[in-house]
């Protein structure tokens, strides 16, 4: 499985906002993202308007596609679009940039355990 991590920038005046709305987000939106295929969703905002996001899926693009296809989630986006600098007219889930993973302590430990089996 995948994981996947990305950024956005939540504008400064919006911060509590922006938390607040993740407090309890709509049911539906939660059961289609977990019906897309995203798993382990968790999002990190620091005071600068920094935020990560980070899930684990089989596979990125169908899981993006998947979510295209619901009406909750472009409801969603249309509400989000405005807590966000940098998107150029696209919605958040289309402006997020996917970040490498360079580093992953358990492949790495697990590549030891089979060179010195």
């Amino acid at each position: 499985m995948r994981r996947v991590c990305f950024i956005l920038r939540v504008r400064p005046d919006r911060l509590a906002e922006y938390r607040e709305r993740h407090a309890a987000v709509w049911p539906e939106m939660l059961a289609a993202l977990r019906d897309a295929g995203w798993h382990d969703y968790s999002l990190f905002l620091h005071d600068d308007g920094l935020l990560v996001g980070h899930f684990r899926t089989q596979d990125l693009a169908a899981s993006l596609a998947a979510m295209e296809r619901t009406g909750v989630n472009a409801r969603w986006q249309a509400e989000m679009a405005p807590f966000f600098v940098g998107l150029d007219g696209r919605r958040p889930d289309e402006g997020f940039v996917v970040l490498d993973e360079i580093f992953n302590l358990d492949a790495q430990l697990a590549a030891l355990d089979t060179t010195e089996a």
